[in-house]
């Protein structure tokens, strides 16, 4: 049964226990992928620091790896963070179901600042998606990555 994509959502409780296990998997996935591209984040800034005196070329490649890699640093926080929840999701739904776990999830994020209370606030499936564009995120700047790699060695 494929998950929609209304604000509505809701599902039994044991596809909520899947939903939030597989949005953990999302994130594991999205955390491996930011990490290649700050490995890549990190040659490319060598690679553009040892031959930026050739050119200026070298100097706006490694600018760009450089902004990118601070973009996937956000981006590391804010997947570390969802994948903890996630995780804390799946095992808290089994105890006092998920309806409970989201509304006392929603109220702790709250009050750190974190987000707003919202009426009813939103189905896991959709928190699911949501979380999961991270994993999107990360593959585009880990290609970006590899093509600014790509650019500082070909352009030698």
């Amino acid at each position: 049964m494929p998950i929609s994509t209304h604000d509505d959502d809701r599902l039994e409780a044991g596809a909520e226990h899947w939903v939030a296990q597989a949005a953990v998997g999302g994130l594991d996935a999205a955390a491996r992928l930011v990490w290649a591209g700050l490995a890549l984040a990190l040659v490319n800034l060598l690679l553009a620091g040892t031959l930026s005196p050739a050119g200026r070329v070298y100097l706006v490649l490694g600018i760009v790896a450089a902004a990118l890699g601070a973009v996937q640093l956000w981006l590391l926080i804010r997947v570390a963070i969802d994948r903890r929840l996630f995780g804390a999701l799946a095992e808290a739904s089994a105890l006092a179901g998920m309806a409970a776990s989201l509304a006392s999830l929603d109220q702790a994020l709250a009050g750190l600042g974190w987000g707003r209370p919202v009426a009813g606030g939103r189905s896991l499936a959709r928190r699911a998606r949501g979380a999961l564009r991270f994993l999107h995120w990360a593959a585009a700047l880990a290609a970006l990555q590899l093509l600014a790699a790509l650019l500082l060695l070909l352009l030698r």
